[in-house]
């Protein structure tokens, strides 16, 4: 739509300061800024989570890159294997496959940047159950931000939207990135990225399912929603726990009207008939549009039911354990012995 925000001239070639990039950065910012304002108010002082942000930022930038590659990299290896162990041979035998493109995963963002501050975190000694409760609603909030970047670059985009009949289009005739439809039958909006505007959709002149902006406006709603709950929260761990159940039930369902590539974690073969019947994001996850009628559980799908059923069993767990002692630290303080020992 907008994969390029401004260009600066050089010597040898123009370089791009790109809009994906810019949200990246605004949506870790965002999330570190809620993190620290809510990290005075539960006795941690900010500046001993600066470390934590760091931690953040490796390792969900690391993780959202292998998580990608190993989704859409064994989505290609399966593609020239012909059995299991042809597969498995290519993989090892091959391993440039995990480098061979760009791209990131969200999910693998999280996971990365998760094992990342727990470590972290346990190294400092901080109370676990109360960073992840202030770190959940940021998390969702850096997400949200995030997937504007999705829809100015053009990844993660719907499938084409069948029969669709537009009434309306919100941006100048102009501008000559794509269009954002509005309709008056479902799914009311669409949006159409056009082809040669430097983007990465693999779906180019017509219309699509804004699957972005849908993630956008649920993931922003749940990080209001899970910060509203943090000032009403009856147990430690209970904001994180919701997070993870609440959070996958989107994106099962928003995966299912995507189609660009990222793989599956399991796929069978359906008929022409059901596969009319089905989302059409369903049966295009693949790496070819025209592989046929395949649909599956695509990576994300799976992490999700995982994350779900992760944060059941938290909830569960912890719905007893209470609210520890917070006792609130001003910015202002310097040593960080006078932190409560309860929070350390």
């Amino acid at each position: 739509m907008w994969p390029t925000l401004y260009e600066i001239q050089t010597a040898a070639q123009p370089i791009g300061v790109h809009t994906y990039g810019l949200m990246i950065l605004a949506a870790f910012c965002g999330a570190f800024i809620l993190v620290h304002l809510r990290a005075q108010r539960i006795g941690l002082h900010p500046d001993r989570v600066i470390p934590l942000y760091v931690a953040a930022a490796v390792g969900g930038l690391l993780g959202g890159r292998i998580l990608y590659a190993l989704a859409v990299g064994s989505a290609e290896a399966s593609a020239r294997a012909g059995s299991t162990l042809e597969l498995l041979w290519i993989l090892i035998s091959d391993p440039s496959w995990l480098f061979s493109s760009g791209g990131f995963a969200v999910y693998g963002g999280i996971i990365g940047g998760t094992l990342a501050v727990g470590a972290t975190s346990h190294f400092l000694g901080i109370l676990p159950w109360k960073l992840a409760d202030i770190a959940a609603p940021a998390v969702l909030l850096g997400m949200g931000i995030g997937r504007f970047g999705c829809f100015f670059a053009g990844c993660c985009h719907g499938a084409e939207v069948p029969h669709f009949e537009p009434t309306m289009g919100l941006l100048p005739e102009s501008f000559r990135g794509g269009q954002i439809w509005l309709s008056d039958e479902f799914p009311y909006m669409a949006t159409e990225f056009a082809s040669g505007n430097g983007g990465v959709s693999r779906l180019t002149d017509v219309p699509l399912y804004p699957t972005q902006l849908w993630a956008a406006f649920v993931l922003l709603a749940l990080a209001a929603y899970l910060s509203w709950v943090w000032e009403r929260r009856r147990f430690d761990g209970q904001i994180a726990a919701l997070a993870l159940i609440l959070e996958p039930f989107y994106r099962i369902t928003v995966e299912a009207f995507r189609a660009d590539h990222r793989g599956y974690a399991f796929s069978w073969p359906v008929s022409e008939g059901l596969a009319s019947w089905l989302p059409s994001g369903m049966t295009q996850a693949g790496a070819s549009l025209g592989d046929g009628h395949m649909m599956g559980i695509t990576t994300s799908q799976a992490i999700g039911i995982g994350s779900l059923l992760f944060g059941v069993a938290i909830f569960v767990l912890r719905r007893n354990a209470g609210v520890a002692e917070e006792t609130p630290v001003s910015s202002g303080e310097e040593d960080f012995d006078d932190v409560p020992d309860a929070i350390l």
